[in-house]
C-alpha cells in the first residue's frame, strides 16, 4: 500500500515536511495500525522553475525532517510538491523509488503512482520502440510514466496546458484498463490527479485559504506544517491518499481527472464540480483557462460558492431602475455651521440613461451644483443656521443597458501582462496607476498575490482580471461592519473578510500593481427579491473599473464575482472611498455626537405589456 500527497500552492512557499514511521502496538485494532513506513520520496520545482528536484529513500525506516535537511538551502520552495509513501516490504533501489523524473518538452515531470498493474502490463501496454521512453528500473509506475509521456510526444504536446483534459483522461483509463491506477502527474506548472475508475485505493482533497485555523496535516507517514514565517497568506490545495486532518475532506470521485495550477482547480471531469465554473472566451470563441481547452467541465475553485448576492444574468434589453437614497445626521447639540459635498446623482453615457433626478435636503439651503476633477456632478452645501437634524433624500430612476462582457470588448486583440503604455498615456492616466500608500513589504505580498493570478493565466489579462474578480468573491467574506473606512488593502488580504468597498480597494490595488489602470466606482445595485442577503442594495454599493487598451473602462465587482451590467447603477468614481463617498461634509462647530442613517431601496419598474 503506498500514499500520495500533493500540494499545489498559489505562490511559492515551503512546507515542513516529515516522513516517520510508526510501529504497530498489540492495543491497537488491526484495522488502526499504522502502516510501516518503508521509503519515502518527495519533488518540487524550485522557485518554479523548469527543473525539477527529486529527493527519495527507497528503504528508509526511521523518522526523517525533510525540511531539517534543507532548513539552510533558500531553493526549497515552490508552488508544486508531490510525496509518494511507500507501505510494503518489497525491497526497492534508486531507480525503482518514486517519484520518477523525466525530461521532455524543455520541462522536466514529475509522476507518483498508487497501484499495482497487471502481472502482464508490459504486454498489456506496450511501450514505443523509443530509447527515449526507455524505463530506467524494472517497475510498473516507471512504465506508465513512459508511456503517457509517448503518447504526449506522439501527439505534439509539449505540456500539459498543450491537451484537452478529456484527450488525457483517456490516457489515463487506458493504463487503468492495465490495473489499479491512483496517479499524479506534473509538468511543474500544472497538476493531473487521476482516480482509479474501479475505485480501488482512495483520494481526497481539501483547499486552504488564509487565515489558517490550522496548519498541520499529518496522517501515519506523514507530517506536514504549512507555517513558514513568510507563507502566512498561501492559499494550497492539497490531495491526498488520507484525509490529513479532521476537518472536513472530498473524496475524488472513480476515474475523475483534476486539472491543478497555482491553488486552484481548473478542471474536473466530474459533473459535480461544473456548478463552480468559470468560463472565459477567447478570441477564436474557444473556452480556455490557463492554456487549457475546455473539454469536460471547467471549474476555478471545484467547490461551492458563496450563493451570489445578485443574479448572473442581465437583462439583454436593459432595465428601469428606480432609487430611493436617505442620509440622516442627527446631533445631541446643534451644529452652527457646516460644508457638505453630495455625490447622488447618477452618470449619463450610452449606457446608462437618467430619466429622472431630485433632491430633497431639510433645512433647505442654498446649493452650487459642480463638475469636480473626477467629473461628477457634485452638489455643494453651506449651511449657516443651527441645526440638530439633517435629512438630504435622492430620488432617480435609470435605464441600464445591458453591456458586453469584457470576453466581449476585448475579442478582438489578446493582451498580456505587463501592459506597455505610451508616456501621455502613462501621464493621463497616472492618478489610476500609483498603488496605494503601504509599506514596501506589504506591497511586495499583495504583488506576488497579483502574479499567481497572471502565471495560473499564462499573462492573459482578461483571464488574469476575471480570475482575480472570482477569487475574491469565493474566498472572502463579506462581514458587514467588519471593518473601517481606514481599513487597508493589505488587512482585508490578510483578514479575508470585509464590505464591498474593501474588495474594490484590494482589486483596485493588486491591479494597480500590475499596470493596469484602475478607479473606485460608487453606486447601487439591484439585488431582485430572490436572495437572502440584501445587504449591499441597503445601501450604496461600490465596486472596481479597470483601463484596458482599445476597450476603455470597464466594471468588474469582485463581491460578487460578475461584471457590472444592468443591475448596476453607476454614480461616482474616484482614485479611491473618499473621492466618490456619496456624502461628506465638514462641521466647523457645535454638533456633538452625531448619529447616522442611511436606507437605500433600488426597485425595477417592469417594462410594459
Amino acid at each position: 500500500m503506498s500514499e500520495l500527497v500533493a500540494l499545489c500552492f498559489d505562490a511559492d512557499a515551503s512546507p515542513s515536511i516529515r516522513f516517520a514511521a510508526p510501529q504497530p502496538t498489540d492495543a491497537s485494532p488491526p484495522q488502526d495500525r499504522p502502516v510501516a513506513l518503508y521509503g519515502w520520496g518527495v519533488g518540487w520545482y524550485p522557485s518554479s522553475e523548469r527543473g525539477a528536484a527529486v529527493l527519495k529513500d527507497p528503504t528508509s525506516s526511521g523518522d526523517v525532517a525533510v525540511n531539517d535537511v534543507l532548513r539552510d538551502w533558500n531553493r526549497f520552495r515552490s508552488t508544486v510538491f508531490l510525496c509518494h509513501l511507500r507501505g510494503h516490504q518489497r525491497q526497492r533501489n534508486q531507480e525503482d523509488a518514486q517519484p520518477f523524473v523525466r525530461s521532455y518538452g524543455g520541462r522536466q515531470w514529475i509522476f507518483a503512482h498508487d497501484g499495482d498493474l497487471a502481472p502482464d502490463w508490459t504486454k498489456r501496454l506496450p511501450l514505443p520502440d523509443d530509447p527515449a521512453f526507455e524505463p530506467l528500473g524494472r517497475t510498473d509506475s516507471e512504465h506508465a510514466f513512459c508511456l503517457l509521456l509517448s503518447r504526449f510526444r506522439a501527439a505534439h504536446h509539449r505540456s500539459i496546458a498543450d491537451v484537452a483534459p478529456d484527450e488525457l483522461r483517456a490516457w489515463m483509463a487506458a493504463l487503468n484498463q492495465g490495473g489499479q491506477l491512483n496517479a499524479l502527474l506534473t509538468d511543474g506548472e500544472h497538476i493531473a490527479v487521476y482516480r482509479d475508475a474501479g475505485g480501488k485505493g482512495d483520494l481526497y482533497w481539501t483547499r486552504r485559504i488564509p487565515p489558517h485555523a490550522s496548519t498541520e496535516l499529518s496522517s501515519h507517514g506523514v507530517q506536514i506544517r504549512l507555517d513558514a514565517p513568510q507563507d502566512p497568506n498561501r492559499t494550497c490545495l492539497v490531495f491526498s491518499s488520507v484525509p490529513l486532518s479532521d476537518d472536513a475532506w472530498r473524496a475524488t470521485s472513480p476515474g475523475e481527472l483534476l486539472i491543478l495550477r497555482r491553488g486552484s482547480i481548473l478542471w474536473s471531469s466530474a459533473p459535480a464540480h461544473a456548478a463552480a465554473s468559470t468560463r472565459f472566451a477567447t478570441p477564436d470563441g474557444v473556452l480556455t483557462v490557463g492554456g487549457l481547452v475546455e473539454a469536460g467541465h471547467q471549474s476555478a475553485a471545484a467547490e461551492p460558492l458563496r450563493a451570489p448576492m445578485v443574479s448572473p444574468t442581465q437583462n439583454s434589453a436593459g432595465r428601469t431602475l428606480t432609487v430611493l437614497h436617505e442620509t440622516i445626521y442627527d446631533y445631541d447639540q446643534p451644529v452652527e455651521r457646516s460644508t457638505h459635498r453630495l455625490l447622488l446623482r447618477p452618470i449619463e453615457d450610452r449606457a446608462q440613461h437618467l430619466l429622472d433626478f431630485s433632491i430633497e435636503i431639510d433645512p433647505e439651503t442654498p446649493r452650487n451644483q459642480y463638475e469636480d476633477v473626477f467629473g461628477n456632478e457634485a452638489i455643494g452645501l453651506e449651511i449657516k443656521a443651527p441645526y440638530q437634524h439633517l435629512r438630504i433624500t435622492s430620488r432617480a430612476t435609470v435605464h441600464v443597458v445591458s453591456a458586453q462582457t469584457l470576453e466581449q470588448r476585448a475579442a478582438h486583440r489578446r493582451h498580456v501582462i505587463p501592459l506597455v503604455w505610451m508616456p501621455w498615456q502613462r501621464q493621463m492616466l497616472s492618478t489610476y496607476l500609483l498603488p496605494h500608500e503601504l509599506p514596501e513589504s506589504q506591497l511586495q505580498e499583495l504583488s506576488e498575490f497579483a502574479m499567481s493570478f497572471v502565471e495560473r493565466n499564462d499573462y492573459d489579462l482578461v483571464g488574469t482580471l476575471l480570475d482575480l474578480n472570482e477569487t475574491i468573491h469565493r474566498d472572502f467574506e463579506y462581514v458587514s461592519g467588519s471593518t473601517t473606512v481606514a481599513t487597508t488593502a493589505f488587512e482585508v488580504y490578510e483578514s479575508r473578510r470585509g464590505v464591498c468597498q474593501d474588495f474594490a480597494n484590494l482589486m483596485i490595488c493588486v491591479a494597480r500593481l500590475l499596470h493596469v489602470p484602475a478607479r473606485y466606482r460608487m453606486g447601487y445595485i439591484f439585488t431582485g427579491t430572490d436572495y437572502e442577503n440584501k445587504i449591499q442594495s441597503d445601501a450604496s454599493h461600490a465596486w472596481a473599473e479597470l483601463y484596458l487598451p482599445q476597450v476603455g473602462w470597464h466594471g468588474l465587482d469582485p463581491t460578487n464575482g460578475i461584471q457590472v451590467g444592468s443591475n448596476h447603477v453607476r454614480v461616482a468614481s474616484g482614485r479611491n472611498y473618499r473621492d466618490a463617498t456619496p456624502t461628506s461634509g465638514t462641521i466647523y462647530r457645535g454638533g456633538g455626537t452625531e448619529t447616522l442613517t442611511i436606507s437605500v431601496r433600488v426597485e425595477e419598474i417592469p417594462p410594459p405589456a
